[in-house]
């Protein structure tokens, strides 16, 4: 019996949402700043304002790129977006608007931070924090389950056009490649 191209299709799209369902889970906690981090209770001072300055560092590094700041601020909101030039020429990235703190099983005084950015495009109509690769990560800070691959350490950034996140986006470069941007 021949399968047609539609079920081929169908499956081939449901394999990415099977496989993520069954990748390893973890706890990470998304705070907009330092103090946020401290009123939590989890870290030292210390310990949270080096998260945040970790994932300062690898935000204009990571974070996603547009060539137009109409682009950026279709995906961020009007104001939340600034200009970079880095050997590339001038492109837009989303201010930094949160950081996540991932903790790793085993090891409860490990963990990594990474930026994150509040997108109007994710979650629907109502926004949500995401991270440089445009996976959605909550609607709000505080503690939360997100797979494991959200909280990796990011390789690069990517250059998006029209939209990123939204419908009618495309990258140029890959998510996570190893190739330098």
């Amino acid at each position: 019996m021949k399968r047609s191209p539609t079920v081929r299709l169908l499956l081939m799209g449901t394999a990415p949402v099977l496989l993520t369902a069954c990748e390893a889970q973890e706890e990470a906690v998304l705070y907009k700043d330092v103090t946020e981090c401290v009123a939590g209770a989890r870290l030292t001072e210390d310990q949270c304002k080096a998260a945040f300055d970790h994932a300062k560092s690898e935000h204009e590094r990571v974070a996603p790129r547009y060539t137009s700041q109409a682009d950026c601020e279709t995906d961020f909101g009007s104001g939340k977006c600034h200009s970079v030039n880095q050997g590339a020429g001038i492109q837009f990235i989303p201010l930094m608007a949160a950081y996540a703190l991932g903790y790793y099983a085993g090891r409860p005084n490990y963990y990594q931070s990474q930026p994150l950015y509040y997108s109007h495009t994710s979650f629907g109509s109502s926004g949500g924090y995401i991270n440089s690769g445009g996976q959605p990560i909550s609607r709000s800070t505080g503690t939360t389950t997100v797979a494991r691959s959200a909280m990796q350490a990011p390789t690069r950034a990517v250059t998006m056009s029209r939209s990123g996140f939204g419908s009618s986006s495309s990258a140029k470069g890959g998510w996570g490649g190893s190739s330098g941007s």
